[in-house]
């Protein structure tokens, strides 16, 4: 598994460019809750289950990338993750303009549509 904070199972996604759904877990691997944010170098073509969530210590969160047929690029999943503020009730507050968190970094999942 990936050595960052919050690892993606499988880090890479095999999908065909025919369109097609890849399961996958989102495993938090560090000491404090997480907020997630997934963005997408290619939202016409992909799109996620779950765009914002929170995942607890040593817990999994699932997501699901969707692609509809399109022709077949080099793309990418960026999955950004922060620790939330203890009062924090809904993932979107932790990427707020001017939130700032000890913990903050990204993962990246290689989208790699075969024709």
């Amino acid at each position: 598994m990936s050595t960052s904070a919050l690892a993606v199972v499988p880090p890479v996604c095999p999908i065909s460019a025919a369109g097609g759904k890849s399961k996958h877990r989102l495993v938090n691997q560090s000491a404090v809750k997480l907020a997630y944010k997934v963005k997408c170098t290619n939202n016409s073509n992909y799109s996620v289950n779950k765009v914002y969530g929170f995942v607890d210590v040593g817990e999994e969160g699932g997501l699901e990338i969707t692609r509809i047929a399109g022709k077949p690029k080099a793309d990418k999943l960026i999955v950004q993750y922060v620790q939330p503020a203890p009062d924090h009730t809904d993932p979107k507050q932790a990427f707020e303009p001017g939130y700032q968190s000890e913990v903050v970094g990204e993962t990246v999942v290689k989208l790699s549509a075969a024709e």
